[in-house]
């Protein structure tokens, strides 16, 4: 029943948007009711994020909402994929955990240490859904990117995947292992909220890992450019954003996209990834992806 129900949401939805730029297909969550999937793959938080003002900052952290990116001042390219400068590990899969915003600061942060030593490594989601306990993170029960990063900040970087792997549930935190950093940072930045332009020029310099509204459509993403229906003033799920591209020149109306990493597994989307649509009239941009958009900084 469930399953036939989301066949038949996927082919009404595709026939709605006949012509439209993206479709949708059956996956590893065709089997699941909308509230299943919720309570097992998103984020089950109050779902606006926190205030900024609510986290008072420590020596180098930025945590004040609002700020610019700060180094990139000038016009952003007209395209940017950090997959091709080496600075994007594979998709990885949170598997039933709702731990999508341990899995978007970590690629965040695996981004910004390739582009400042050269070095890819994969760095361990699992440390921080064990530790990171307490404030606005809670495990498989969600969190979000910007207390995650703080953590990360106190606890003076991650040690790696292979270090301490990821097993999909929240379990008494390795205290052992916390001195085992690969990559430290010094804090984090805020970028300007519901300014899509900021956003690309945050992304133009590093990955950055930013909360949306993971919609029942979106549930479904097979291929193209997403743009929407979902919610653009609540949150439920957090991704990073590794790029940005169009599907033609501006001047031929090509379709203008951010290049989304998930924590879905390969099988989902794009090989993991969704392209979501850029510059659109909603300034939370779509699904909300310009409300709450972070990166470390090291």
């Amino acid at each position: 029943m469930v399953y036939s129900e989301n066949v038949r949401f996927i082919k009404t939805m595709n026939q709605l948007s006949t012509g439209s730029s993206y479709e949708l297909g059956e996956n590893q969550f065709t089997d699941l009711t909308e509230e299943e999937f919720k309570d097992t793959y998103l984020m089950k938080l109050d779902e606006q994020p926190p205030a900024a003002e609510a986290m008072p900052p420590t020596v180098g952290t930025m945590s004040t909402a609002g700020m610019s990116n700060g180094d990139n001042t000038g016009e952003a390219p007209n395209s940017v994929d950090w997959r091709t400068k080496g600075a994007v590990t594979p998709v990885k899969n949170q598997q039933q955990c709702g731990s999508c915003w341990a899995f978007a600061t970590v690629a965040s942060i695996e981004g910004v240490h390739q582009i400042k030593t050269g070095r890819l490594v994969s760095l361990s989601e699992q440390q921080i859904v064990d530790c990171d306990r307490g404030g606005n993170d809670h495990g498989c029960h969600g969190g979000y990117p910007r207390s995650a990063m703080e953590w990360v900040t106190r606890n003076g970087g991650l040690t790696t995947e292979s270090d301490y792997p990821y097993v999909g549930s929240q379990r008494q935190c390795m205290s052992g292992k916390l001195g085992h950093q690969a990559a430290r940072i010094r804090g984090y930045q805020a970028v300007q909220r519901k300014n899509e332009a900021e956003l690309e020029r945050a992304v133009a310099g590093r990955p950055v890992a930013v909360v949306i509204d993971a919609s029942r459509a979106f549930q479904f993403y097979k291929r193209g450019v997403f743009s929407g229906p979902c919610n653009t003033t609540t949150v439920n799920h957090a991704v990073t954003v590794v790029g940005y591209g169009s599907t033609g020149s501006d001047s031929g109306g090509g379709r203008k996209y951010w290049i989304v990493k998930n924590s879905w597994g390969q099988r989902w989307g794009e090989n993991g990834y969704v392209r979501m649509a850029r510059r659109v009239r909603a300034r939370e941009g779509m699904c909300a992806i310009a409300i709450e958009p972070y990166y470390p900084v090291m």
